[in-house]
């Protein structure tokens, strides 16, 4: 056996105890620390309840090849071109449960997926069924699926299966060779294609997809930013503003987890030392309760409560290093705790509010994060120490500013936030992630998310892979903004300023951060009568969080509110008074007071938003005088005792 095969070994382990739910057992009592038991008891336990909701949504009609085998997908309406990605956690299943009805549930969406959403005239697959001509880039996602299934599962197949899958494997393989390079797409695509081509040349034992993986990676090694973040999602050049494309979301369920386990196992090290390096700055963005703050992100507009919408997840490559980065374990247990809490009727919501707000989900969450649980559990356990890690982000350690994405963290007291004028838009996008200053995320330690930044104007860039907005009366853009509404409809708006300034400094008492911007349209442009310099500062305490808005002078025509919708369940009970605002959730009462009245509503009304599928009430301040007088919020909780 030669290194290579050796290390490929030791960190895929040997499936037979890791899908037999008895010898797992035994092997965890001695030899895995208690937060590995956890995150694999909890794997097990949501893997078994999403392989049931998948089942329950796949279709049984023989007679219908355009539906038979396929899942389909309630929140969208239509059978995901992606959904063969459950053949997976199909197969995991049907070992652990020794139940035959997976197998044949993992043999029929391949199928569905062979009638649907195959090109046998190019040898690859599509994204949207039954329209050859849409996104062809998901091969490298198709193609992984079969890899593992034939490399795990093969017993459960049958040897007449695994022939024919590689068959179309085998072309899928040519096609992968001649299209995907480092140009390709965005970066998750040549990111996690190293991964994909190493194992392609291991099954059918052809050098060049060795090659070319490695010539890959060596390729990614130049997309790491000054300050470690992994950039390409919407771009591969560096910003006039100085900024990268950069998308939390894609990087953190996709790209490093795919180079962090190709790297490993090949023994790349200078990769595996970029990837370490990046995903541990990329934790940086993880909130204490799991969740993934991509509120600033190119690509933000898949952001969910847990991570992005149809990406795989971060847990294999986290989990894979966490014997040198004991907190990576952690990392992973706290996001499975956020997809535990986004989990209803045995599928995987946007976020624990789009159940209570009665919008179906997308199956995507559920067959791609199905399938990242399954590749975790059979990898070999990594030495975990015992003890408590602490996420970055639970420290209230001040401020920390990324230049790269012109953004600022904060912590401080039970406090956590971010504030963001990051100016790189993805692709052509216009009015995509907030900006201009904005407070993305308003955190307490106590009560979770407070604020939560969604599009500053809902675009489905992916119409296939994202839900429709048209069929909520409710769906409102969740970021904290001023609002300047004229005639004709024209909005003008802070967060849409993409060439705003931030300065900050900290005390021992206090933060404060600063925004200066203006107001403008998507393309830029202010009002015909010119725009008020906006400025908009945050101030943080050990006890208190304070906002204070302002500008320099009097705008000259139209409405300009202050918008803040606060992330408030329909669960939660709403209290107001013409300058106070409470809402009283299971862990206590939040309170937001301002010097300038409420413009009334409704204390039962909610709104919504896919991104990150959050509820909020939306608080309106009239602000004609602003320039007089500042606009004055303050932020306090009070946990139940």
């Amino acid at each position: 056996m030669n290194r290579r095969d050796f290390i490929e070994r030791s960190i895929l382990g040997g499936s037979s105890i890791l899908l037999f739910p008895s010898l797992l057992g035994a092997c965890e009592t001695k030899q895995a620390s208690g937060l590995d038991q956890q995150i694999r008891q909890l794997s097990t336990s949501l893997l078994e309840k999403w392989c049931e909701g998948l089942l329950a949504n796949q279709t049984h009609s023989p007679e219908n090849p355009i539906t038979h085998g396929g899942i389909y997908s309630p929140g969208d309406e239509a059978y995901q071109g992606r959904c063969a990605d459950a053949i997976v956690p199909f197969l995991w299943m049907a070992k652990y449960s020794n139940d035959p009805k997976y197998i044949r549930a993992a043999k029929d969406v391949y199928a569905w997926e062979q009638h649907n959403c195959w090109s046998e005239e190019l040898g690859c697959w599509f994204n949207n069924p039954n329209l050859p001509n849409s996104w062809k880039g998901i091969t490298v996602f198709a193609a992984m699926t079969k890899v593992e299934a034939i490399n795990h599962y093969a017993d459960l197949l049958g040897e007449e299966t695994v022939d024919d899958w590689k068959k179309q494997l085998k072309r899928a393989a040519d096609y992968l060779y001649e299209t995907l390079t480092i140009s390709f797409g965005n970066i998750n695509y040549p990111a996690t294609g190293i991964w994909v081509f190493y194992h392609l040349g291991k099954l059918f034992e052809e050098e060049k997809y060795i090659h070319r993986a490695a010539e890959l990676a060596n390729d990614l090694m130049s997309y790491f930013t000054p300050e470690g973040l992994f950039f390409g999602e919407g771009g591969r050049e560096r910003h006039p503003s100085g900024q990268f494309p950069v998308d939390l979301g894609y990087n953190v369920e996709e790209s490093l987890p795919a180079m962090a386990l190709y790297a490993k196992t090949v023994g790349n090290q200078e990769l595996l030392d970029k990837a370490i390096h990046s995903m541990r700055v990329h934790l940086e963005f993880m909130l204490p309760n799991g969740t993934w703050d991509n509120s600033w992100g190119t690509r933000s507009f898949k952001w969910t409560y847990w991570g992005s919408r149809t990406s795989d997840g971060c847990h294999p490559g986290y989990y894979i290093l966490a014997d040198q980065e004991p907190v990576f374990a952690e990392a992973v247990y706290r996001n499975l705790q956020a997809l535990e809490a986004s989990t209803f009727d045995q599928l995987l919501y946007a976020g624990p509010h789009e159940y209570l707000a009665g919008v179906d989900p997308s199956v995507h969450h559920t067959f791609n994060h199905a399938k990242s649980l399954a590749n975790l559990l059979y990898l070999s356990k990594p030495e975990i120490p015992s003890g408590q890690f602490l996420l970055p982000r639970e420290k209230a350690d001040g401020l920390k500013q990324f230049e790269d994405i012109n953004t600022i963290l904060f912590a401080k007291g039970p406090w956590r936030g971010t504030v963001s004028a990051y100016a790189v838009p993805y692709k052509t996008e216009i009015n995509g992630q907030a900006s201009g200053g904005a407070l993305t995320v308003l955190y307490h330690t106590n009560q979770g998310f407070i604020s939560a930044a969604s599009m500053t104007e809902y675009q489905r860039w992916e119409k296939f892979n994202m839900l429709d907005e048209k069929k909520l009366s409710n769906f409102m853009n969740l970021t904290p903004r001023l609002e300047l509404v004229q005639r004709e409809g024209k909005v003008y708006r802070n967060i849409s300023d993409l060439n705003a300034n931030l300065v900050s400094k900290e005390s021992p008492d206090l933060l404060h951060i600063t925004a200066f911007s203006k107001l403008v349209n998507g393309q830029q442009e202010v009002p015909n009568e010119g725009s008020p310099t906006v400025k908009v500062e945050y101030l943080v305490t050990e006890k208190d969080f304070w906002i204070e808005i302002s500008t320099d002078i009097a705008h000259l025509e139209g409405r300009l509110q202050y918008i803040f919708p606060v992330v408030c369940s329909s669960d939660d009970v709403v209290s107001l008074d013409s300058n106070s605002f409470k809402c009283h959730s299971k862990n206590g009462t939040l309170t937001v007071q301002s010097n300038i009245p409420l413009i009334a509503s409704s204390e039962d009304y909610r709104v919504y938003n896919f991104s990150p599928g959050l509820q909020a009430f939306p608080l309106k301040f009239g602000c004609a005088n602003i320039h007089q007088e500042k606009l004055k919020l303050s932020f306090s909780f009070m946990p139940l005792t």
